[in-house]
């Protein structure tokens, strides 16, 4: 809702992604879809900004563009490249995944969060995303004038971004970087940087499945980073600890990765944390301590 001001039809479809949540999620997914590129074209429309002749004119090179030119930072470009691929499969395989559109939607209100600080708002504070309570009543489906608000509002939106005077490119870099850091991170898009992160070095990584609670263990021929794995008691604490990750070439444990906010102090995180799950996961698995290492 705080987007209506300034973006009504942003507003409008980012409505629709969750009232779609529940009962549709691969609905949900689509408009999700589509906010994140009415906002990049949006960003080339206010800063008429063009693509380079040799360059197809795709959501996917648009959003390289921005990030190459510093007018979107990486974090953002992997939130937009996220939703698209969400969009995509929404639109052209019918996925359906609740666990993916939960992960999904607080990262595209903070996109817009940001989105608004840069092009809309300068003085707006972001604030704190709770997902959608879910709703007994009938599930929600758009009516033909739902629709033609929304195709309203959407070209309300783009004309007012193709008539704004364009805004020098060091200026609005500087703006972007300025509200980008200080764009709140949840814990659930930290860890899906860090899972894109491993995949990208050769691990299987996705919290959202790959978890001992769901049921995911050590096996042969495959090297896993298995979330939220499980340890003995730490001395001195009567709860047991719980890895971020536990890394496995096979069925061998070779380390732990911890996640934590950048201003953390990492040394103190190897130090104790770390070194403890090591040393409890040796009861239990039988692993000298001293050749696990955290990361």
């Amino acid at each position: 809702s705080f987007l209506r001001t300034q973006f009504p039809g942003l507003e409008k479809t980012g409505e629709f992604a969750e009232r779609y949540l529940y009962s549709d999620s691969n609905s949900c997914l689509f408009k999700l879809g589509l906010l994140c590129e009415d906002i990049v074209n949006k960003m080339f429309d206010f800063d008429n900004i063009a693509m380079p002749y040799q360059m197809k004119d795709t959501l996917v090179n648009k959003i390289r563009l921005l990030e190459n030119e510093e007018y979107i930072t990486e974090d953002l470009a992997r939130i937009m490249h996220r939703l698209r691929l969400g969009g995509n499969e929404a639109r052209h395989e019918g996925t359906d995944s609740l666990q993916k559109a939960k992960l999904l939607l607080p990262q595209a209100y903070s996109l817009c969060e940001w989105f608004m600080q840069v092009y809309g708002d300068y003085t707006y504070q972001p604030k704190e995303y709770h997902l959608p309570a879910e709703q007994p009543e009938a599930a929600f489906v758009e009516t033909a004038k739902d629709k033609a608000e929304e195709a309203r509002l959407r070209k309300q939106d783009n004309e007012k971004a193709q008539q704004a005077v364009p805004v020098p490119h060091k200026e609005r870099s500087q703006a972007n970087l300025q509200a980008a850091n200080k764009r709140p991170k949840t814990e659930a898009e930290t860890r899906c940087l860090i899972d894109e992160q491993l995949r990208q070095v050769g691990w299987e990584a996705d919290t959202t499945f790959l978890r001992y609670s769901k049921g995911c263990r050590p096996a042969k021929g495959h090297n896993l980073a298995i979330a939220e794995w499980p340890t003995d008691k730490v001395p001195g604490n009567e709860e047991k600890g719980y890895a971020d990750y536990a890394l496995f070439i096979g069925t061998e444990l070779v380390g732990f990765i911890e996640a934590k906010k950048w201003d953390t102090d990492i040394s103190s995180v190897i130090s104790c944390q770390c070194k403890d799950y090591a040393r409890c996961e040796k009861m239990r698995c039988g692993i000298f301590a001293g050749t696990v290492a955290g990361f």
